[in-house]
């Protein structure tokens, strides 16, 4: 960033952000990288990789490495902004610093606006896998749901370590699980299962691209965290070890879901983790995957509850929020933040029940809100960063672009909340004193 953009763009933070309140530095490297995957490893790892096998057949595959290949400059541009000024708000205040304060509340609505819906469709799944295990229903569904989205906000309300050290234990659980799984699977897969390779045609391999963004969502979750690392240099160690972990789980299970044919026919009654660990566990492998789509669950909410919190306390010393937000407690906790997301996150989950809205209804609105802040950080860091790493936010900002578009008429949704944003800073000036 140039001298004079610096000085520029320093006229427009606010005061609040001058004298920030002290959020702790408590993240080791480990902690990091488990909150960075956790972002990201979720529970599509459960169904996607079926999906995108019938959608693209063998060559499913190059949509998985594709998307794994973006991960890389993606992580990288995040990590740079957050160096570039370790910062509560996030990819927010870079964006910030790029095209001014309005844009950069823009982006943190954004971003917000996805809470109720995205935490929703994590505890439906959440809900859903653990009452098959149970035998329960519909409601014990969303009772189940309802309490690990509780568990995450009261672990994070502790403190982020305690939080972030439950994740790392957690994700230890769960990769060690599934390298267990797809190890033993390896040496089934057949060689003509990947033949023809095109079957479903190349452009197919595109569909599933976008059938998988969902997978690999999350890289901007933790910028919000970047000012509670001990270590700033921990931010691109954390980076780089979070894509080749994500890497190593997505890409052996995409192989193997479609070399042993764990996908369409009578395999599509069942997830192929279903399938696959029957090897392992035997009869009981669907009370297995159960278990481990709670587990699955509750890494995205944990590391989103984390970086949501932050960001609407960032907000709130901006007064892009209001300010109430902007408090922490003794310990360092955005404790009015979580206490506010929480109740919006349960509000998200009682409608979603009782007007029995579906995943599908509510993915979009998510997805959306994800894209259009793809769009706008890495928009910023073409600005903000200096070759080569402006050359990754390029080709991010292309790629994220291209995404954005397959979204439709939930552009308006997009435009919507954008509005919102901007009618809320322009009446929250009015009343501020001159």
């Amino acid at each position: 960033m140039s001298s004079s953009t610096a000085t520029v763009n320093h006229g427009n933070i606010s005061s609040a952000q001058a004298r920030p309140q002290a959020l702790r530095r408590t993240l080791g490297l480990w902690q990091g990288v488990a909150l960075y995957v956790g972002s990201v490893l979720g529970t599509g790892v459960l169904v996607l990789p079926a999906i995108a096998a019938e959608t693209a057949g063998p060559a499913s595959v190059l949509a998985w490495l594709g998307l794994v290949l973006l991960s890389l400059p993606l992580a990288l541009t995040y990590a740079a902004l957050s160096r570039q000024r370790a910062d509560a708000a996030g990819f927010s205040d870079a964006i910030e610093r790029a095209f001014g304060p309005r844009w950069g509340a823009v982006a943190g609505w954004l971003f917000l606006a996805q809470v109720p819906t995205g935490t929703a469709v994590v505890a439906l799944i959440a809900g859903e896998y653990g009452a098959s295990v149970l035998g329960g229903g519909p409601t014990m569904a969303v009772v189940l749901g309802t309490a690990l989205v509780v568990s995450a906000y009261a672990l994070n309300f502790v403190g982020l370590r305690v939080s972030a050290t439950a994740q790392l234990v957690t994700l230890v659980v769960i990769v060690a699980g599934l390298a267990l799984i797809v190890g033993r699977a390896l040496p089934e897969v057949e060689a003509t299962a990947f033949t023809p390779f095109f079957s479903r045609g190349p452009a197919a391999v595109g569909l599933a691209s976008v059938q998988l963004f969902w997978a690999f969502v999350g890289w901007e979750a933790i910028t919000p965290l970047a000012r509670e690392f001990k270590e700033p240099r921990d931010i691109w160690r954390a980076s780089l070890l979070a894509v080749g972990i994500v890497a190593l789980v997505y890409l052996p299970l995409a192989i193997v879901t479609v070399g042993v044919r764990a996908h369409g026919g009578e395999a599509g009654a069942q997830t192929p983790l279903v399938l696959l660990a029957a090897n392992v566990f035997g009869p009981s492998a669907s009370r297995v995957v159960g278990i481990a789509g709670l587990l699955l669950s509750f890494i995205p909410v944990n590391a989103y509850v984390a970086g949501t919190s932050r960001l609407a306390f960032a907000l709130g010393e901006r007064r892009q929020l209001p300010a109430w937000l902007g408090v922490t407690s003794a310990s360092g906790t955005p404790h009015r933040a979580l206490v506010a997301l929480c109740a919006v996150a349960l509000l998200g989950l009682g409608v979603t029940h009782f007007a029995k809205l579906r995943i599908a209804d509510l993915l979009p609105f998510s997805t959306s809100s994800f894209l259009a802040t793809y769009v706008l950080s890495m928009a910023a860091a073409v600005r903000l960063l200096r070759p080569p790493l402006s050359y990754a936010a390029i080709l991010s900002l292309l790629a994220c672009t291209v995404v954005l578009f397959f979204v439709g008429t939930f552009l308006a949704w997009v435009g919507v909340v954008s509005v919102c944003a901007l009618a809320y800073q322009h009446f929250a000036a009015r009343r501020r004193p001159s």
